[in-house]
């Protein structure tokens, strides 16, 4: 299996993804909240580029099946029901609703890998059961890392090297690229010290000057979700769950 990080979906080709598996990253905070969504209930999350394609595709589903959520800047979008805060996500709000999702960066990573055979969701929240996934289908990967107004972000460089050491300890024989390889290198800095990110990461820092300190709890928070996400037809759908690889065991510490 051959194995790339993409630091930022500015890298990345509709050619260079066919025939790979794709897991689209933005640990603070868009894919945590997505598979945090789609764990209490949501059926199903549907990712646009801006707010007013959000406002447009509300209105082909019923008011009271729709929920629209998102940021720009980290904030909440006037008019939306909902940010980009996991935290908001609960089951009395999403169960069985349709949300409709726009963010600054994790969004646009979702589109920028849609082209791949399969593509997935992952963070940290569900390192684990991506893991799974990926060595399930064995095929050729690309995790891509949403970064932060198109440049590398610390903490999904940090999320992609920890599943490149998942893959590498779960028996996986890969044939990694360069920034690959320098994702685990990122990763084995942090991986029994994940609550360093909170003061290393830029974004981080952002989000806790606007009050967001409590997500970012919620996004370290290490396989505690065995479900893996899954866009097809611009859809996210909460499609595969592997129940039996939850965070016992697992070689790395969360905060």
């Amino acid at each position: 299996m051959r194995a790339h990080v993409a630091l930022t979906p500015a890298e990345l080709t509709a050619d260079e993804l066919r025939g790979r598996s794709a897991v689209v990253i933005d640990v603070f905070r868009a894919s945590t909240t997505v598979v945090t969504a789609l764990v209490n209930g949501c059926r199903m999350l549907v990712p646009v580029s801006t707010p007013e394609e959000a406002r447009a595709r509300a209105k082909g589903f019923p008011h009271e099946d729709v929920l629209l959520g998102g940021e720009r800047g980290g904030e909440p979008i006037a008019g939306f029901q909902l940010g980009n805060s996991p935290l908001q996500y609960t089951p009395d709000r999403v169960r069985d609703k349709v949300v409709i999702f726009t963010t600054t960066n994790g969004t646009r990573a979702l589109a920028a890998a849609s082209t791949a055979t399969a593509t997935a969701v992952g963070g940290l929240v569900n390192l684990e059961a991506v893991a799974k996934w990926v060595m399930f289908y064995g095929r050729d990967l690309t995790v891509v890392c949403s970064g932060e107004a198109g440049t590398l972000s610390l903490e999904d460089t940090v999320c992609a090297g920890l599943l490149r050491a998942a893959l590498d300890e779960g028996g996986s024989r890969l044939e990694a690229t360069d920034a690959a390889r320098a994702s685990r290198v990122v990763a084995a800095h942090y991986r029994l010290r994940l609550d360093r990110l909170l003061t290393d990461s830029s974004w981080a820092q952002e989000l806790i000057r606007l009050g967001y300190r409590e997500d970012l709890a919620a996004c370290l928070a290490l396989s505690v979700y065995p479900d893996v996400p899954m866009l097809e037809g611009g859809i996210v759908t909460p499609r595969i769950s592997f129940p039996g690889c939850l965070v016992a065991g697992f070689p790395y510490q969360a905060i």
